[in-house]
């Protein structure tokens, strides 16, 4: 195996900046950026030409740390981009991974690492559909977010970091024989540093129900905006520090039906290692516990970390200057679909109850004009829309676990 490591970086946000940036800094690395976007790939082809790309993060109260990226290759050809790679990471949204994953399919190699980065609710089984029998020959990592909060301040040329997880926790399965990268966790830990400490461990489905985005963004804007009179507000309210005590009840309760299912699932299974789901109170001191300013409980976590400050609600301005939620975003669009109703769908076939779940599941389809849930089934008209198990035609507990890729339990 060569020492030179190919890295194919998946995605042209905030995620593929940073990552693009940071991991191009490694000597014994060769980084590729896809986009299937023509016009994005030549934008930041010319950008990197001109400027090259600067990574910027702020260490402690004022003092900023500057990264400059070294060479790499922007494309919009999956054969160019895929060709010869050890890794492939997706730091794209969900709703565009079936679409990269097709795309990309026919030039991944034998012993490809496939990282979900993160890959969200439901990322094996679109990698599942994608690669088929080949994915037997390949290995397939999820992790529960990114590293950072970050953004793009200047496309193609400047990211910023805002945050660093102080852990990132994820899982990986397939075949060990034949790997082009003979420990992937230690190669991602060394490109990325410390923190985050990635701790990778269990089946991949705690990752799907190890899903924060899932189970936080659509819970939030259900408690805001549930019994709202249709009224415009003066300005925008603020998402994580105006939570008020019903919506962290509400939150609470989600996260408790979340642990419940895994527990179901192993005690049904005990072969099945899904201790990675955890309350959503331990999940935000454990990735944010140093930002963090009251730790009291849920609640006052979500309010005092300094990670979230000043994060608003999705908007829309009107004419006249007043402001009115926003149903058409990712918080609905992307964890709805790839977040919440996949959590649902492991819950039915795991027989396990969510009453909370579904109230504000069958809030956002309503909001978003879908019908995933009718009644107590996921069988709604839209359902092939989202990474629900069932729309994949798995509706039996040992299918869900035990795909044939998987080689001896686990």
């Amino acid at each position: 195996m060569s020492t030179r490591f190919r890295i194919l970086i998946c995605g042209t946000g905030g995620g593929g900046h940073v990552s693009a940036g940071i991991l191009s800094m490694a000597p014994d690395v060769e980084v590729r950026v896809l986009t299937l976007d023509d016009d994005k790939a030549r934008r930041w082809r010319e950008a990197l030409h001109q400027d090259g790309l600067t990574v910027t993060e702020r260490k402690g109260s004022q003092e900023q740390v500057r990264l400059t990226a070294r060479p790499f290759l922007v494309t919009s050809d999956p054969q160019e981009a895929a060709r010869g790679c050890d890794m492939v990471l997706f730091a794209i949204p969900a709703f565009r991974h079936e679409i990269y994953l097709t795309a990309l399919a026919p030039y991944i190699e034998s012993g490809c690492v496939i990282v979900g980065f993160p890959g969200q609710a439901g990322f094996e089984f679109d990698v599942r559909k994608a690669l088929g029998e080949r994915l037997r020959t390949c290995t397939v990592m999820n992790f529960e977010s990114l590293p950072w909060i970050c953004r793009v301040v200047e496309f193609g040329k400047h990211a910023r970091i805002k945050g660093t997880k102080a852990r990132l926790v994820g899982a990986m399965q397939g075949e060990p024989a034949g790997r082009r990268v003979d420990d992937p966790l230690a190669l991602l830990e060394r490109l990325l540093g410390d923190p985050p400490k990635l701790m990778v461990s269990g089946h991949l489905l705690g990752i799907a129900l190890r899903s924060p985005n899932a189970y936080s963004h659509p819970p939030i804007l259900f408690g805001r905006w549930h019994d709202w009179d249709g009224q415009a507000l003066d300005r925008p309210p603020l998402f994580y520090q105006g939570i008020d005590e019903k919506t962290a009840a509400l939150l609470g309760q989600i996260s408790d039906e979340v642990v419940a299912t895994a527990k179901n699932i192993m005690a049904a299974d005990p072969e099945a290692d899904l201790s990675q789901v955890i309350p959503m109170y331990d999940w935000d001191i454990g990735c944010y516990g140093g930002d963090i300013a009251d730790p009291t409980n849920l609640m006052t976590a979500l309010r005092t970390n300094s990670g979230y400050a000043g994060i608003e609600h999705p908007m829309i301005r009107t004419a006249d200057g007043k402001y009115l939620p926003d149903f058409n975003q990712r918080f609905l669009t992307e964890d709805v679909p790839f977040g919440l109703a996949v959590v649902r769908g492991i819950a039915e076939i795991a027989r396990s109850p969510t009453p909370g779940i579904d109230a504000v599941l069958s809030w956002c389809q309503e909001r978003m004009g879908k019908e995933y849930l009718v009644g107590s089934h996921l069988t709604g008209k839209d359902l092939d829309e989202t990474r629900c198990p069932q729309r994949y035609g798995l509706t039996d507990l040992q299918d869900l676990l035990w795909p044939d890729w998987i080689p001896a339990h686990g």
